[in-house]
Formats: C-alpha cells, sequence, structure tokens
C-alpha cells in the first residue's frame, strides 16, 4: 500500500527529470516510458511478493512453529502425560496447542499448494491431532478425575495412561514430530 502512494511522487520525478533532460535529447519519451515501466515492474512485483509473503510464508512459520511447541510440550510433560497425572495446567497447556494448530492452519491461504510446498501436515491431520490434544488434556484434568467412584480410580488411570500413550504416538506420526524419547 506504501508503494502506490509513493508511486505519484516517483512518477512526477521522472518526468520531470526526463523533461529537463529531453531539452538536451530527442529520445526523452522513450526514455521516460522505460523508466515508469520498470517502476512499474518493480511495484507489482514488491505488491505480490508482500502478498506471498504475508498470505502463506508467515502463516506457515506460525503453523510450523506451533507444531513445534507442542512437541516441546509433550516432550517435557512426557511423564506426567503417560501416567495421567493430576495437573490442571499441563491439561490447559495441551488443550491450547490443540486449539492453536486448529486456528493456524486455517489461517493459511491455498494450504493444499502450501502442504506439498513445504511439507506440511495434511488438515485431516492437525485436526485429528488437536482431537487427541484435547483428550490427553482432558484426561489430565483434576476435575475428571474427581466424577470417578475411589474404588475404580486404579483401572481408570491404567485406562487412561495407557489411552495417553498411544494419543502421544499418534501425534508424533500425524504432525511429523517426536513425542517420546
Amino acid at each position: 500500500m506504501k508503494a502506490i502512494m509513493i508511486l505519484p511522487g516517483i512518477v512526477c520525478a521522472l518526468l520531470a527529470s526526463n523533461a529537463f533532460a529531453e531539452s538536451r535529447n530527442e529520445s526523452g519519451g522513450l526514455q521516460v516510458m522505460t523508466s515508469i515501466a520498470t517502476i512499474l515492474g518493480a511495484i507489482v512485483v514488491f505488491i505480490f511478493s508482500q502478498m506471498v509473503l504475508k498470505l502463506v510464508i508467515e502463516p506457515v512459520q506460525q503453523l510450523k512453529g506451533s507444531i513445534g511447541q507442542t512437541a516441546n510440550t509433550l516432550l517435557r510433560y512426557q511423564a506426567k502425560i503417560t501416567n495421567a497425572a493430576d495437573d490442571d495446567e499441563v491439561s490447559a497447556t495441551v488443550k491450547g496447542h490443540a486449539a492453536d494448530l486448529m486456528s493456524k492452519a486455517e489461517i493459511i491461504s491455498c494450504y493444499w499448494v502450501a502442504q506439498r510446498i513445504f511439507g506440511l501436515p495434511k488438515k485431516a491431520d492437525i485436526r485429528t491431532a488437536a482431537q487427541e490434544l484435547n483428550l490427553i488434556g482432558y484426561s489430565l484434568m483434576s476435575a475428571y478425575k474427581q466424577h470417578q467412584q475411589p474404588h475404580e480410580m486404579p483401572a481408570d488411570i491404567f485406562k487412561l495412561s495407557s489411552g495417553n500413550w498411544v494419543a502421544l504416538a499418534k501425534i508424533g506420526k500425524l504432525l511429523k514430530v517426536s513425542t517420546s524419547y
């Protein structure tokens, strides 16, 4: 947008300088047209490159960063996740990553093209990974476990723990990252 606002000033300056040069040279009109065409071409290239940068490249980098942060969290809290420990903070963090992945995948224009160029996971895989992250997040919530009967806890903890192991492996495969050591 800034380039479009500067364009009239540049054109006027070129016309003025070429008008001065035209008094000395007969081919001044051709030079003016060549200069204007060069400037317009440069502006079009600049605007197109900025559109690609803002609509595709930056969102792709943000998604890849989000995938990396998700893998970092899963690796950092792997023991708590696989043991289905009560930890509301980790639960909120994991569920936050699920929402973050979904939102960042949605803002990428022409996702199917960006997926092939940048090696991104499929949108369906991101959605499935987000669902698995939510399941892990809910398994870590203390409020979720308070609804269980005391005599049911060991079996449920084992069930949650083994479910989290499976979810971690599935997330790693879907997002193409390492989720275990």
